[in-house]
């Protein structure tokens, strides 16, 4: 009989130490890492060879933030990358509805998207939208047709806004 009020009481007493450790020593926090910041980098067809850790070019950088300054994050979209405009377009204005709780970030469209800009944002097809922080790190590449990647994006812009 002892035995099981010993037992018993553990089982009681057990989980409530646990959260208390884990409360007072423990953070919920997520992270989402920049890319091609160690380990290789595949390269793409028609573009110099990348080093690592990349970071975009403060030429390439100024240009990209034209018009959004005050931004420490942008998302780019690379039009002509996309290969059904019509269902970039629905998934665009998706994005464009959850922007708008978060503050002064949009999207900024790429018409042009040279063969030089692809190299410096180091995408390749489908990929067609980039996030760029402060730091001119691409901290996530996305397909703007697909709906769970932009589903993806919005959750990674929570993280990093810390918004969860």
């Amino acid at each position: 009989m002892k035995n099981k009020i010993v037992f018993l009481g553990l089982a009681l007493i057990l989980p409530v130490l646990i959260f208390v450790f884990l409360k007072l020593f423990g953070k919920n926090e997520f992270a989402v890492e920049p890319l091609f910041q160690n380990g290789k980098l595949t390269s793409i067809p028609g573009c110099p060879t990348i080093s690592v850790p990349y970071h975009i070019p403060d030429s390439a950088y100024i240009l990209l933030k034209r018009g959004n300054d005050m931004d420490s994050l942008s998302i780019l979209f690379l039009q002509n990358q996309s290969s059904n405009l019509k269902n970039s377009e629905a998934q665009l204005t998706r994005l464009d509805e959850y922007l708008q709780g978060v503050g002064s970030l949009t999207v900024k469209r790429l018409v042009d998207s040279t063969a030089t800009m692809k190299c410096v944002l180091v995408v390749d097809a489908p990929l067609d939208l980039v996030l760029i922080d402060e730091k001119r790190r691409i901290r996530g590449q996305y397909e703007s047709t697909d709906r769970d990647d932009v589903d993806r994006l919005m959750t990674e812009l929570d993280i990093i806004l810390k918004r969860y």
